[in-house]
């Protein structure tokens, strides 16, 4: 959706048209779903919290400025509500998580070139779901979401630095998780 379509859909809706925000929960829904989906690691849950960040936003919606993009905005109340629902759960985030340094094989790097896109993706996942919530958020938002280290500070609260050492730790731990599974794949067919 672009940018004069959000603006003009948000302003109906601060103007009383409810019906026009349905226009923004089609076009950020799956956005909202995956980060949800990213930090509470259930399909129940992050259904559920994606609804009601739907709901805190269409509340709040007159609060909204315009300094920042709609989605970032957007992106801030579910980052903040899933760590909301975090905490009621009792559940400690592990904010750092050191990896040990390696070397890394040429002949691995060769490796990942002759898997399927499919398999990759799956590795993918399988390695971003080895990730502490914060850290697979940070990497969602990057990655797959495209943000800047600012937009993803604006997001999680996080400094740009600790953004930037979030982002080269999870990249570690993912190569590191990886490596491990493709080993034992490798030895597995031997």
């Amino acid at each position: 959706m672009e940018i004069q379509e959000i603006t003009y859909r948000i302003e109906r809706v601060k103007g009383g048209d409810k019906e026009a925000f349905g226009g923004l929960v089609d076009a950020y829904k799956d956005m909202v779903y995956t980060l949800c989906l990213r930090m509470l690691t259930s399909v129940a849950d992050a259904e559920e919290a994606a609804q009601e960040v739907f709901v805190k936003a269409f509340r709040f919606l007159g609060s909204f400025q315009g300094k920042s993009r709609f989605s970032t905005w957007l992106y801030r109340i579910a980052y903040n509500h899933c760590i909301s629902v975090i905490r009621k759960k009792v559940k400690v985030i592990d904010l750092v998580d050191e990896v040990p340094e390696g070397k890394v094989e040429e002949g691995e790097v060769d490796g990942l070139e002759n898997i399927t896109a499919q398999e990759r993706s799956r590795y993918l996942k399988m390695a971003l779901e080895s990730l502490a919530e914060t850290d697979a958020v940070v990497v969602t938002l990057f990655y797959y979401e495209e943000l800047s280290l600012e937009e993803i500070s604006t997001v999680t609260g996080l400094s740009s630095s600790n953004i930037r050492i979030k982002l080269h730790r999870s990249r570690k731990k993912m190569y590191q998780v990886i490596r491990e599974n493709l080993k034992s794949e490798v030895s597995s067919i031997l």
